[in-house]
């Protein structure tokens, strides 16, 4: 926020512009010294930033802020799991193939598995593949009783084929013949069973999948075929281990397989997690060109830190050629006004300045920057160039009514730059009330916002001076002052108030009505908040798409949250639990790797179930030769059953047969024969893998931690030098927590019943998942902040302090006490009582002053509500990035009141007849607000959506706030003066009778005071 110049005397300037204009004539006369201090101090900092600030990828890691204040007003919660089994530095490589092959699939995993394993030096916990060699031989532990039974049953329906040798029975057409026979008897007596629906939708998909790869031709490598017969073995799939001796994590489709990875970290050097990404991307590529894999076949990483690296990277090539585009713009709007590029220049050498001084109290302050505290820069841009042409024009104007350089430099200063003191304070106090969110990176944001802006005016107010004193100090040519509103615009502004204002009014109720909506019987904001850190992104980004293809594969993902318990009782006993939540779709763990040891009644059981199995023959059979033209007849006679039916199965099972018989007729009579057959073939190696499962599974001895593959044990089990064990359960939820709703069920789930869940869905929700709350009751106390600044520019110098000291010493007081009676103090609360009470001094005593402050923030709130119904209108959500730019609006529109309500007040005190808008008000406001449309708008160009966003909320706000200065504020100036019952300046009460002698003594007085000041 930047205040036009003041038109008060000097004698009645305050002390601090009187000083800054003392100063400022003191570097004047040595500019060239004072601009070789600023640039030397300027390289010291950069050079101190280079070599210490830090470039951190989270947003939710808790801060290592070096500012003592920060860190203890955002201290982090414990993170218990991701501190023992340091889940925070997994990545995932995701290999991914067109169609299903996972012969592929584990070659590529093995090669890349065997390279990472190798090179300690940037990986460690490598999880490529699982030898299961010691766990298949204790497979039938992992069976319940009831499990065991249902196995035995399903041997005896198996031995007719199995032991009997009747192979004709698993073929497609007496399969399917014998499921339309079933439905049949089962219709008769009025019911179809679920289960027969399963099956039948489990053979339609098996023989239609089997087709689509027979027709596409891939169907020998066996990777098309799904079993239509139940497994035997009916338990959990990351406990069933039936991926030969060796288990990878290949989803059912055989198409996407996942290799998991810890990056190795050293927490002392400053750049190490990027260089064990760089050397993974390095050895994908090695790996790729050695081993020639398929064009079609795709291999990327995703997981959070290599999501964060690619979006921190990306974010900064964003950011660069934005900040090109920028000085584009800003030429494109500065080099008309200011006729020439002399003195655009200097702002923007100025603002470099800026921004290297910014960068050495960042690297003070806090040490490091994530991508949201270095948006701080973007606001420092903008108002360092607000202030840059604030006191550049009002240089000219003064310049221009024949002012030396050094008398209209040291004027400037003790006006226009008086202003920029008190806005940049103002705007400073607003940003540190973000230190109340407890959100670290937002209070890192708005320290360094806070910093930057003090840093900002302090650049214009002694390196700018200096800079103007030497450039034009040998130029005879002086641009004139600004004057890009047009002056015929102006008297339509006021036309008709009486009109004009209703009709503005009833436009920011409409805005206003689009803005909110009614919900339960309360107003909300129309405008949704979207806490998805993904839809941030680049859509295209390596990692992003990886990301998007785990989570339609059904394998590992990258959000997962991990519980931890003291011992292997209770991690079982948590498991269950767990399970049973709703918003759970899997645990994955070690623990229930070790089941209990079987009782002598259920061993006996087991050992009969192997024995049994053990006992089949070992040759593969000799099949009949197949009829596809049968498997054709009953698949259709099937599918007519099917069609008919209203089960959802029933008609999953139509469409796969549908497709079925669609890929049949596309073969020739050969090739339909070559088909079944080799699916044939398919069913009865399967079933004998089955038998051979089973039979391997030969040790019926307790599962102890020797049993466990050692592949587990460094991301599951943990076990100290006493001997105490720690077990870790990783989490995975049902629905796509991306989503806030989700998370929060999620989250909500597991707390209840582990308080001390850690991971990153966690500190998710812990930080943007709330930040739209935390960032609203920032919001208000920032308003508050704002309100008082304003309050006291305004009022009389008699009653600045009798209005707002009482207010605050009084809700200090009332905070106090609450804190004492309850131990919990509401800020809302207290901040409320203050405005309150100043409000109602304010009014009591100078009510004028309150008028004219709540004028001022017309432009910010009313531009606040037409940018939330364009939002709405226009389907625009907030999120964690262009959230936090609101402040800027809210300031910008500020700005804009101040400019107007100081001409206000100015033309009340030169008693003008009827007040107008200046053409340097109105200028002012409007290439400070396309100055920052072009520093705002270029972030539009960004693929990172989060800075797009921010562009596009920027952008709008900007002119939201412009229209309601242009449209509403000059017709609501014109009713306040002309309803202004005295000059704003304090009554001064002057005796009647006064002698001589006293009379001649004020009066010399007054003389001599009048030839000093000429003087």
């Amino acid at each position: 926020m930047v205040m036009s110049a003041s038109s008060e005397p000097e004698q009645q300037r305050a002390w601090p512009t009187r000083l800054l204009g003392g100063a400022i004539s003191v570097f004047c006369a040595r500019p060239r010294l004072m601009l070789w201090l600023m640039l030397m101090l300027g390289c010291m900092a950069v050079g101190y930033s280079v070599s210490f600030l830090e470039f951190r990828a989270s947003r939710t890691a808790a801060t290592g802020s070096r500012l003592p204040l920060l860190q203890k007003l955002t201290a982090p919660a414990e993170q218990r799991g991701i501190e023992t089994f340091g889940n925070e530095r997994d990545v995932l490589v995701v290999v991914r193939t067109d169609a299903p092959n996972g012969v592929l699939i584990r070659t590529i995993i093995d090669q890349l598995g065997a390279q990472l394993i190798r090179d300690t030096e940037h990986f460690e916990n490598v999880l490529a593949r699982v030898d299961l060699a010691a766990m298949k031989q204790k497979a039938l532990q992992f069976l319940s009783p009831e499990e065991i039974r249902r196995t035995e049953s399903k041997l005896n329906s198996y031995d007719k084929v199995v032991r009997e040798q009747n192979w004709k029975l698993i073929q497609a057409d007496q399969l399917t013949a014998s499921l339309t026979q079933q439905i049949a008897r089962q219709q008769d007596s009025g019911h179809v069973k679920d289960v027969t629906w399963e099956s039948t939708d489990r053979l339609a998909s098996s023989l239609a999948s089997w087709m689509r790869h027979s027709v596409e031709g891939d169907s020998a490598q066996g990777s098309g075929f799904r079993s239509p017969l139940p497994d035997l073995l009916t338990v959990a799939a990351d406990q069933k281990l039936t991926d030969g001796s060796v288990a990878y994590m290949i989803n059912d489709l055989e198409t996407v397989g996942v290799v998991q990875v810890g990056l190795r970290i050293d927490e002392t050097a400053t750049g190490s997690e990027s260089a064990a990404l760089t050397a993974l991307q390095k050895l994908i590529s090695e790996t790729r060109e050695s081993g020639r894999w398929p064009d079609t076949t795709s291999v990327a990483v995703t997981g959070i830190p290599a999501i964060e690296h690619e979006e921190l990277r990306g974010t900064w090539l964003d950011m660069g050629r934005a900040a090109v585009l920028a000085v584009v713009l800003l030429g494109v709007v500065l080099l008309p006004v200011f006729r020439g590029g002399r003195h655009p220049m200097l702002a923007l050498m100025t603002l470099l300045l800026a921004l290297c001084f910014t960068a050495g109290a960042a690297t003070v302050l806090v040490g490091q920057l994530t991508l949201i505290s270095s948006c701080s820069v973007i606001f420092v841009v903008g108002m360092c160039i607000d202030f840059s042409i604030s006191f550049i024009n009002r240089y000219l104007a003064l310049r221009n009514e024949l002012y030396e350089i050094p008398d209209a430099l040291r004027e400037v200063a003790e006006t226009t730059g008086g202003e920029i003191q008190v806005s940049a304070l103002t705007t400073a106090l607003a940003f540190a009330t973000t230190l109340l969110s407890g959100f670290p990176e937002l209070a890192e944001l708005g320290v360094l916002s806070g910093v930057g802006v003090l840093i900002s005016a302090a650049s214009v107010l002694l390196f700018l001076p200096a800079l103007i004193a030497v450039s034009d100090a040998e130029s005879e040519d002086i641009p004139a002052a600004i004057s890009a509103f047009p002056e015929r615009l102006i008297p339509w502004l006021t036309w008709r108030p009486a009109i004009q204002i209703p009709i503005a009014m009833l436009l920011l109720g409409a805005a206003a009505v689009f803005a909110m909506r009614s919900e339960s019987g309360s107003w909300q904001p129309s405008v949704t908040y979207n806490s998805s850190l993904i839809d941030l992104l680049d859509p295209t980004a390596e990692s992003v798409v990886a990301e998007r293809i785990l989570e339609t594969a059904g394998t590992e993902t990258v959000l997962h949250a991990v519980s931890v318990a003291d011992s292997w009782e209770e991690a079982v006993q948590r498991r269950d639990e767990l399970l049973r939540l709703p918003s759970v779709a899997r645990v994955s763990d070690a623990a229930s790797k070790l089941p209990d040891p079987p009782d002598p009644q259920v061993r006996a059981l087991l050992q009969r179930v192997q024995q049994r199995a053990a006992g089949i023959p070992r040759t593969f059979p000799q099949l009949p030769q197949a009829d596809f033209q049968a498997a054709g007849r009953q698949a259709e006679i099937l599918y007519g059953i099917c069609r008919e039916s209203d089960h959802p199965l029933a008609r999953s099972a139509a469409a796969s047969l549908d497709q079925f018989l669609t890929d049949l007729t596309t073969l020739t009579g050969q090739q339909a024969e070559a088909a079944i057959g080799s699916w044939n073939t398919m069913v009865a190696r399967w079933l004998l893998l089955e038998y051979a499962e089973i039979a391997s599974a030969n040790r019926f001895d307790a599962v102890g931690l020797e049993d466990l593959p050692i592949e587990l044990h460094g991301r599951y089990l943990q076990i100290d030098a006493d001997g105490r064990q720690k077990w870790a359960l990783r989490v995975y939820p049902e629905k796509n927590i991306w989503d806030r709703e989700s998370l929060e069920q999620f989250i909500g789930d597991l707390r209840s019943v582990d308080p001390l869940v850690a991971g990153e869905p966690v500190e998710m929700l812990d930080s943007v998942g709330r930040l739209h709350l935390r960032s609203a009751e920032t919001g208000m106390y920032a308003l508050a902040v704002i309100s008082l600044m304003l309050l006291f520019t305004f009022l009389r110098r008699g009653q600045k302090l009798m209005t707002i000291l009482p207010p605050v010493g009084v809700a200090g007081f009332i905070g106090y006490t609450l804190f004492q009676r309850t131990g919990v103090v509401q800020p809302w609360l207290v901040v409320s009582i203050c405005l309150a009470l100043a409000g109602f001094l304010a009014a009591v005593l100078d009510y004028r002053n309150l008028r004219d402050t709540l004028l001022t923030l017309v432009p910010a709130f009313g531009g606040g509500i037409v940018l939330l119904g364009v939002m709405a209108v226009c389907g625009f959500e907030f999120n964690p990035m262009n959230l936090i730019a609101l402040p800027m609006v809210f300031a910008i529109g500020v700005d804009n009141g101040i400019y107007l309500v100081r001409d206000c007040r100015n033309q009340i005190a030169d008693e003008v007849q009827e007040y107008a808008p200046s053409q340097e008000s109105l200028s002012s406001s409007l290439i400070t607000s396309l100055t920052s449309i072009a520093v705002f708008g270029s972030l539009m160009i960004s693929s990172h959506q989060g800075l797009f966003s921010m562009g596009v909320l920027l952008t709008i706000g900007v002119l939201s706030s412009l229209a309601v200065s242009l449209t509403l504020m000059p017709s609501l100036m014109v009713l306040v003066a002309r309803h202004q019952p005295a000059l704003m300046a304090p009554v001064h009460i002057i005796r009647s009778e006064l002698s001589e002698d006293s009379a001649g003594r004020e009066t010399a007085d007054e003389e001599t005071k009048n030839k000093r000041q000429a003087a």
